[in-house]
């Protein structure tokens, strides 16, 4: 249907016009103004109406695909995992869900279909011509009809490679924006703002070039189409009238008909004018997404396994060897931890030993090169990632908060969260009463990327999010590594209360964090 129903529409709304132009005919034969103003006001209001659903249906399929390809997109950037996901800029991923998806649905929905049915609508008009005229004229004109796929794909050919360096040069410039906009506080404090504006002008006009490339290409075939193909058909279509009209064989109607239904051949050229810049940058578009989708995943889930209990809270990690990128030495090589329900244990260590490696496999974010990782007794590849998010809560080294509301950054845990709920949850993390003094309450905007608040009462954020999660097993990533003395006493009285009843596998160096702990293992020593 994607391609039918618009094909369909172009066909029907050029046998509409070649029939408009017959009655023309008709009537200056007839002499009768009557027929030729009815038929006008008749069928040009039924094109008008295909011509608006057309158009309606086209904004709708493009919507739809859009919703539909910008899902299959976060399905793999979710699943991809954060060792894959990172080997491309945020940029490149940005470009491709919002541009490119765009260009692709756009090119799928409002061209491509068309596209065929005006390559059909020629086939079309020689048959009217055929048929309604004389079928000699048809036969002439019908010699030229394969002209018009031959150029279609003459063109394509030519600037395939043009609209190809547009899409990767508009996605090297995207990355490079969103880098220095994530970065601006490091580019300002180390004065590095010029250099870097330098370099985005560099790209920036990679892209402009690149689009002025295509556009010349657009023109050349304006041009192309317009001088010499569409003139050639009507003169053809114009000689082919007058002869005929000259030896009798039609009527001045008659050939007056030839002439406009000789220009409605023209149309598929017309249609490439039109749309070249939209079917070039779609294709291009459209193949960035397929090869995005080609990359491999970290891990795949049975989404459809029945989700195992929840009431084993152990994990298990046997022979685990993992390795970061095309690194030579492993993080991990054959390490091995079982942790049963109830435990705390403390991963301590130096920094790249595979403290939050370990914390990633649990959480099925990274897959090991070998060895099995168990959570609740289960293989983490194999179950539902919904149940898997449901068994573990995390708090982090810092906590990310999205643009918006305290009450909206909480419910993320807990959607269907009572404000009662929340308040409880704050009130264990021992954030309540800040929160309460608050002018807004719940309804506090954070500020992007939580900027609105402090760190120590971000992590606290943090820690009520995990309560409200209520899962069995609790993730700690040296959650006051980047607080001072006071935040870090209040934000480890709130993981005091968040741990209780919990598997609490946490990394850290403190003995804040070590003295609750039943096991501290030293990474160094169990590698």
């Amino acid at each position: 249907m994607l391609i039918v129903r618009p094909a369909a529409s172009a066909v029907l709304i050029t046998l509409t016009t070649a029939l408009l132009y017959l009655t023309a005919g008709t009537a200056l034969d007839r002499g009768d103004g009557a027929l030729l103003g009815g038929a006008a006001i008749a069928l040009g209001a039924l094109i008008g109406l295909l011509t608006w659903a057309d158009a309606r249906h086209t904004s709708r399929t493009q919507g739809s695909l859009e919703r539909h390809d910008r899902g299959r997109l976060m399905a793999y950037v979710f699943s991809a995992g954060p060792t894959r996901r990172t080997r491309q800029q945020t940029g490149k991923l940005v470009s491709t869900l919002t541009d490119a998806v765009e260009r692709s649905a756009q090119y799928r929905a409002a061209f491509l279909g068309s596209m065929i049915g005006s390559l059909i609508a020629p086939l079309a008009v020689v048959a009217v011509i055929a048929i309604a005229i004389d079928w000699r004229i048809a036969a002439w004109l019908a010699l030229a009809v394969p002209v018009i796929p031959l150029a279609i794909g003459g063109f394509q050919r030519l600037f395939r490679k043009v609209s190809t360096e547009y899409r990767m040069s508009a996605r090297r410039l995207s990355a490079e924006y969103l880098d220095s906009l994530q970065g601006l506080p490091t580019l300002r404090a180390m004065g590095a703002g010029k250099a870097r504006g330098a370099a985005l002008a560099v790209h920036a006009e990679h892209v402009r070039a690149a689009v002025m490339r295509l556009l010349a290409g657009n023109q050349v075939v304006l041009f192309v189409s317009d001088a010499a193909f569409s003139l050639a058909m009507i003169a053809l279509g114009t000689g082919l009238a007058l002869t005929s009209l000259a030896a009798g064989t039609i009527s001045a109607g008659q050939a007056l008909a030839v002439i406009a239904l000789s220009s409605l051949m023209t149309e598929p050229l017309d249609r490439i004018g039109q749309f070249f810049y939209i079917g070039m940058g779609g294709i291009a578009a459209t193949k960035e997404i397929a090869r995005t989708l080609a990359s491999p995943v970290a891990h795949v889930t049975d989404e459809s396994a029945p989700a195992p209990d929840r009431d084993d809270a152990s994990v298990t990690l046997e022979n685990v060897t993992f390795t970061y990128g095309r690194a030579d030495t492993p993080v991990l090589d054959g390490f091995s931890l079982t942790v049963r329900p109830g435990e705390r244990v403390v991963l301590t260590g130096r920094s790249g030993v595979g403290k939050s490696t370990v914390l990633g496999l649990i959480q099925g974010q990274l897959s090991p090169a070998a060895g099995t990782v168990r959570v609740g007794g289960h293989d983490v590849p194999t179950v539902p990632g919904e149940w898997l998010h449901g068994q573990i809560g995390i708090v982090a080294q810092q906590t990310y908060l999205f643009t918006g509301t305290l009450a909206q950054n909480l419910r993320l845990a807990a959607p269907n969260a009572s404000d009662e709920d929340l308040w409880a949850a704050l009130t264990r993390a021992h954030l309540a009463d800040e929160v309460r003094a608050w002018p807004d309450g719940l309804d506090t905007p954070v500020g992007e990327r939580g900027l609105g608040v402090s760190g120590g009462q971000a992590q606290r954020i943090g820690v009520a999010r995990a309560l409200l999660a209520d899962a069995p097993i609790l993730l700690l990533d040296e959650p006051t590594s980047q607080t001072d003395l006071d935040a870090e006493a209040q934000i480890l009285a709130a993981i005091e209360e968040a741990c209780r009843d919990r598997t609490v596998i946490a990394v850290g160096h403190t003995e804040a964090i070590t003295a609750s702990a039943t096991r501290v293992i030293a990474m160094e020593d169990v590698r």
